[in-house]
């Protein structure tokens, strides 16, 4: 019992850190943005449900509430019904007196800050060393191409078919998007640059979105004493990093597209137990697994929150548009009647994710095992 108490704490207690500190930076964008744009705000808190630990600022309470999944900051005179509340009409300081524009940036300003933040850990990242692995060819599989290509153990691949390679993971990026009769590999090899042409083999398996297509094989794995800490230099680690964030972003989107087009199953989703797991596991892999896992996060709070779903961010910044648009806002009956429909989605989407959760860590399994067990003959 005290070892399955431990293995849970070791596994939750990370995620916890993580998303807590993920969930503050992203509210804190918002409450920088109202501070900003003249807007007041009235609670700033980190999670949902009762308070466990509050203090009243001079203009604003901030609180540590018991369900840490979320958090928010509350505007002065967010709503309509605020003001009826509080008795007389729009002031200055209300989000509702402020112009449409600076309403925009004050809903947009989370999502940057968590954008901005992925951005920093990486840069960190860089500058500290990260580890990665070369592209030396360390071994080669039987009975595929790479054995009779001419490529030898010890190889450095530096380019395929003519664009640079960085490293193994950018390698066999490389590869998945490669769809020819032959592929052209430039290796460094005791300090020669030679060309070699390799035929692949294509075989059907699941590409990094889970969709199953002809992927190319040549038959190489990378050299077990090929792992090494990269660092850069400032200058470099900032441009870096900003590739690094971009690309994320994009293959977070490109998910998304794939999903809400049909070409990506649903069952590809996941959601907090597969999180949970995945934080206690990159803890046993160090600091600079646990900070880039942090920014990956990062950058997917920030790319779901800019859905254009109405009970996000990405919903009030579509109400807004339409309000830039058109010089006039969006009926409060029907914001408020679309928001409801967006937050039914999101519940939806909760239910499916934490069911994918529960197929992916095997639980639902156990689960038919054991009622199986319990059924009488």
């Amino acid at each position: 019992m005290l070892s399955w108490l431990i293995h849970f704490l070791l596994q939750i207690v990370p995620t916890l850190l993580i998303l807590g500190v993920l969930i503050a930076i992203h509210e804190l964008g918002h409450f920088i943005a109202c501070r900003l744009s003249g807007v007041g705000v009235q609670k700033f808190s980190i999670g949902f449900g009762p308070e466990l630990f509050s203090f009243q600022g001079k203009r604003t309470r901030y609180s540590l509430s018991l369900i840490p999944i979320g958090g928010f900051v509350k505007p002065q005179g967010e709503t309509e019904e605020d003001v009826k509340t509080r008795g007389k009409g729009e002031v200055e300081g209300d989000y509702l007196s402020a112009i449409v524009w600076r309403r925009i940036f004050i809903v947009v300003s989370g999502v940057a800050m968590n954008y901005l933040f992925a951005y920093l850990i990486f840069v960190m990242v860089l500058c500290m060393g990260r580890s990665i692995t070369s592209a030396k060819i360390g071994k080669m599989i039987d009975g595929y191409p790479a054995q009779k290509s001419g490529l030898m153990l010890g190889d450095v691949v530096t380019r395929l078919n003519g664009k640079s390679v960085k490293d193994w993971q950018d390698l066999t990026f490389q590869l998945s998007k490669i769809n020819t009769k032959q592929i052209e590999f430039s290796v460094r090899r005791s300090e020669e640059i030679k060309t070699i042409m390799v035929e692949p083999i294509y075989e059907q398996a699941p590409d990094m979105f889970g969709t199953k297509k002809q992927m190319p094989r040549v038959g190489i794995l990378p050299s077990s004493e090929s792992v090494a800490i990269e660092k850069l230099k400032f200058p470099q680690a900032t441009i870096e990093a900003a590739r690094i964030t971009a690309n994320l972003a994009g293959l977070t989107y490109e998910a998304l597209f794939r999903l809400f087009t049909g070409r990506m199953s649903i069952k590809s989703l996941s959601g907090p137990i597969v999180i949970v797991k995945m934080a206690g596991d990159v803890v046993k892999l160090g600091v600079d697994a646990v900070l880039q896992f942090t920014a990956l996060l990062s950058i997917s709070l920030a790319v779901i929150n800019l859905l254009p779903i109405p009970a996000l961010d990405g919903g009030h910044l579509v109400f807004l548009l339409i309000e830039w648009i058109f010089r006039r806002p969006v009926s409060i009956p029907v914001q408020e009647r679309i928001t409801t429909y967006g937050f039914y989605l999101l519940m939806v989407l909760m239910v499916v994710v934490f069911y994918n959760d529960l197929i992916n860590v095997g639980v639902v399994e156990k689960l038919k095992h054991l009622f199986m067990m319990l059924k009488p003959s």
